[in-house]
Parts: structure tokens; C-alpha cells; sequence
């Protein structure tokens, strides 16, 4: 999982680096630091495919799938080999032998306990994720950072990134400026393109399109860094610019910018879209990975769009593509098997303590809408003990962040006074924020406090009609099903 790295300090480069004012000095200054190799690593394109599906394994362990493993730490040593970050192959090995997208931990585990420098950054980069403030320096932090660090020490470019983020911030050990310095100079020196364009953004030179002019900028480009070009393509000032950095940065192999121009042709071209994401798939992006699995179990199989696209329909090759997207992180497939394994959908049987396990492991990377998810599962316990005070912080972090449903929850939490005193004039207010958000389904939730009464505030029907009327603008008649369906069974909110 990559991070967003602090600015680094420059005090090991010369004054002329130091002072910003001459490009061409600090240009000069780069190559003796950062000299280019001649030719950038290549990009390595991969097909996946999966076996049928099979039910989850009783043992998932990797000492049950001796054979599996074997294959599995080959993939991880063949990444340090060509070090690259892509875990892909090596996670499929595991759903492919167990089933479970929740095996990875202890898989990862265990090459790690073996000295498998790969399995160290990947356990140790998901142990540093989220650290709180007052725990930076706590003993499984410390943990945590002697894995990555291992990675670096093994040559391992991406621990190496992770390396000087955490001495830099003082994550896992104290402060070491020089030291950090190091670590990234050491990455950059390599033929390694993500170090050489973190470290380009770190110290301000790549900031917006403007930089594209910035002599060591321009040297990136040059060498085919598309994690260059991919970036100033999301500065560019216009939709034309932006699809030609894009194309640019597609051609260098980029798997971002192949999965973006594909998911801008999707409306006006299905067939060239569709062959973008195959390549995006095949450069496994995790993003392209959901989209693929996503068409693949579309509900209709006969959809025009996805027919003339070429797209088949295959829902167990599409489970996998979502699994392996959400063990490579991508918090919509977190989201999408939350909600399949929550309701029963698209070939899961309900599985609420999963259902929870995937919205948890969303929100945790940083995705609101998982952690509403995750947020209504734990304030009603469905599926998990009840805990209202996580419940309440997750829908709060959500709330933050703009998503109405979460809003919503936190009027239904205020309304029945759990975790905070029950006060329905107060979450009649938070409903009314949620409809402001473009949330129409709080004016229906409204209408029903406003029936029903409660906690500093007394009924009254005639505006509660009035609030029914106002969702059924947008809802149609949904608004009315729905008010009488919470009139006669109660408000009892889901994921």
C-alpha cells in the first residue's frame, strides 16, 4: 500500500540543490545524487486467471497448502528480484488454494517469520497503517517498523520509501533526518521509478502542470516514468491535456492511467473501454481488478452495453477478481463484498461477521462510506457485539467526510439515545443536514420522527405529511412505501 510521504529535508545536498531559484543547478545536482540509470525497469504484464469456484477451505492455513505456499513465496521472491511492488500473483496463489480473502495475514506472516523481505514490508506497511498519534512509539510499532526495515535493509525499494517515512516522522523509532536521507537516496539510485517520483514530489518539484517544465521533471519523462506523467495528468488544466498524459503515461505501461482512459471511454466506446481495462487488468490494478469482476456478475446478463463491450458474464471469475481487488486494497471491493455477505447477494450466503470484516478492513484504509458500514454494524450489533462507541467514531469520521447515509445514522443513534442522549429534536436536526447533502431518504426518516415524536419533541403528523411529500419529488412513490413501511415495522437501519 502506497503512502503520502512527508516533504523531505535536503540537507545532504549541495547549496546549489538548496537554493530553488536555479532550476538547471538543482537539476545538476539531482543527476549526481540520483543518477538516471539508462533505461527504466520494464513494466511486466501478467494474465489472470482463476478455477472455478470452490468452497472455502476448512484449514486455510498455509501449513495445510504446502504446495500453494511454495508457489506463493516463489511469487514473493520474484518480486524482490525484479523489485517491484506488485503482490498480486502471490495473493491469488492464496485465494486460489483457500478461498478466503482473509487468509492473507497469516500467509504473509509466516514468509515473513522465514525472512521473506517481501512478506516483511507487507506485514509490517499494514501494521504502520493508521498509527495513532500517541502510539507511534508503542512496542508493536516498533515491531512493525524492524519489519520494514528488514525489507530495506534487503535491498527492497518500497521498505526503503517506508523506511524514511518513518524516520521522518519519528513512526517506530526516533527522528533520523540523515538517516531517512539515506534510505531514499539509496531507492532513488536504482532503476526503480516510484522512489525517483516520490522523491521529486517530496522535495516540492513536482507539485502541478507547471512542473512539467522543471528540467528534472522533464529528465523523468524522458526515462518513461509514467507515475510521472500520471500525476501532472490529474494537474492538467484541461480535459484535452489530460487524456494526452494520460495516453502518454498508458503507452509507458501505467496501470492508473489505463483503468482512467478506459473508465472515461466507457459511456461513448464499450469495446475500446473494455480493452483498456483488460490491460489495466493485466498490469493488475487493483481498480481494474473491481471493474472487471464487477461487469463480469452485472445482474443482466443480456445488458446491451456490456454485450457490445464484450464483456461475459461470469460471476464466479468475478468473486475472485473483487476478492483479489480487496486483498490488494481497493476499500469499493472492501465495500462491494461488505454488502453482498451482509445481504446474501451475488452467489455469498449471509455472513454477517464477514460482512463486518470487509466494511472494517474499508474503513480502516480510510474509506467513509466501509465505515458507515462498519459503523451501523457495530452500533446495532448485527453481527458483531455491540459497541456504540466505535460505532459512533466511525460514523463520525464518516459524517466528516460528507456521506449523508452517515449523518442519517447519527440521528438514529441520537434519536434512541445510544451512545448519545436521546434527544429526537437533535437528530431531527441531523436529518435535516442529511437531505441537505442530497440525501432524500432523510426527509422520509424525518416525516417518521415527526409522526412518531419523542425525546424534546411532540408529534405532529401534518408536518410529518409534508416531509413525505417533499422525498416523493425525487423518491415518486418509493417515498410513501417507505414511510409506512417504518410507520408499521420501525426504524431499523442496515448496511
Amino acid at each position: 500500500m502506497q503512502r503520502v510521504l512527508p516533504i523531505l529535508a535536503l540537507s545532504v545536498l549541495p547549496a546549489a540543490a538548496q537554493s530553488v531559484a536555479d532550476d538547471q543547478a538543482f537539476s545538476d545536482a539531482v543527476k549526481q545524487f540520483l543518477p538516471a540509470p539508462a533505461t527504466a525497469m520494464p513494466v511486466k504484464k501478467t494474465e489472470l486467471t482463476f478455477t472455478p469456484d470452490s468452497p472455502r477451505a476448512e484449514n486455510t492455513s498455509p501449513e495445510a497448502h504446502p504446495e500453494a505456499y511454495a508457489r506463493f513465496v516463489g511469487h514473493l521472491d520474484q518480486q524482490l528480484k525484479d523489485n517491484t511492488y506488485d503482490f498480486c500473483l502471490a495473493l491469488r496463489e492464496i485465494l486460489e488454494a483457500t478461498n478466503d480473502e482473509f487468509a492473507v495475514m497469516s500467509w504473509m506472516e509466516k514468509a515473513a517469520a522465514e525472512g521473506n523481505a517481501a512478506a516483511c514490508q507487507f506485514v509490517g506497511d499494514r501494521r504502520l497503517t493508521r498509527v495513532a498519534r500517541d502510539k507511534v512509539l508503542a512496542p508493536e510499532i516498533r515491531e512493525a517498523y524492524a519489519l520494514v526495515r528488514k525489507a530495506a535493509d534487503a535491498g527492497y525499494d518500497a521498505a526503503k520509501i517506508n523506511v524514511c517515512m518513518c524516520m521522518k516522522m519519528g513512526i517506530g523509532i526516533e527522528k533520523d533526518e540523515e538517516g531517512a536521507d539515506k534510505y531514499m537516496f539509496d531507492a532513488c539510485r536504482s532503476g526503480n521509478m516510484i522512489p525517483r517520483y516520490k522523491w521529486l514530489q517530496m522535495n516540492g518539484r513536482l507539485k502541478n502542470w507547471e512542473d512539467r517544465e522543471r528540467p528534472e521533471v522533464k529528465a523523468e519523462i524522458d526515462r518513461g516514468n509514467h507515475h510521472v506523467l500520471y500525476y501532472l495528468a490529474n494537474t492538467a488544466p484541461s480535459a484535452r491535456e489530460q487524456v494526452n498524459m494520460l495516453r502518454q503515461a498508458a503507452e509507458k505501461g501505467n496501470p492508473e492511467a489505463l483503468y482512467a482512459l478506459s473508465a472515461l471511454s466507457s459511456g461513448k466506446a464499450p469495446k475500446e473501454s473494455f480493452t483498456l481495462l483488460k490491460e489495466a487488468v493485466r498490469l493488475h490494478s487493483a481498480d481494474a481488478l473491481f471493474a472487471m469482476g464487477s461487469a463480469m456478475t452485472d445482474g443482466d446478463p443480456a445488458n446491451p452495453v456490456l454485450k457490445e463491450a464484450g464483456v461475459e458474464h461470469n460471476d464466479a471469475a468475478g468473486r475472485a477478481f473483487i476478492k483479489l481487488s480487496a486483498m490488494m486494497g481497493n476499500v469499493s471491493a472492501c465495500f462491494w463484498l461488505g454488502s453482498v455477505n451482509y445481504h446474501g447477494k451475488c452467489g455469498f450466503a449471509v455472513d454477517k461477521e464477514r460482512a463486518y470484516r470487509h466494511f472494517d478492513h474499508g474503513a480502516l484504509a480510510g474509506n467513509p462510506t466501509c465505515g458507515t458500514g462498519a459503523g451501523i454494524m457495530l452500533l446495532r450489533g448485527l453481527g458483531i457485539p455491540q459497541d456504540t462507541r466505535k460505532g459512533l467514531f466511525y460514523l463520525n469520521v464518516a459524517a466528516n467526510a460528507g456521506v449523508p447515509h452517515a449523518v442519517i445514522m447519527l440521528a438514529y443513534a441520537q434519536h434512541n439515545g445510544l451512545g448519545l442522549p436521546a434527544d429526537t429534536k437533535a437528530a431531527c436536526k441531523l436529518l435535516q443536514e442529511a437531505a441537505a447533502l442530497g440525501q432524500k431518504r432523510a426527509y422520509v426518516y424525518l416525516a417518521y420522527l415527526t409522526a412518531k415524536g419523542g425525546p424534546n419533541q411532540s408529534p405532529d403528523p401534518k408536518l410529518a405529511e409534508r416531509y413525505v411529500r417533499m422525498a416523493s419529488l425525487d423518491m415518486k412513490d418509493e417515498a410513501k412505501k417507505l414511510y409506512d413501511k417504518l410507520m408499521t415495522e420501525g426504524w431499523n437501519p442496515e448496511p
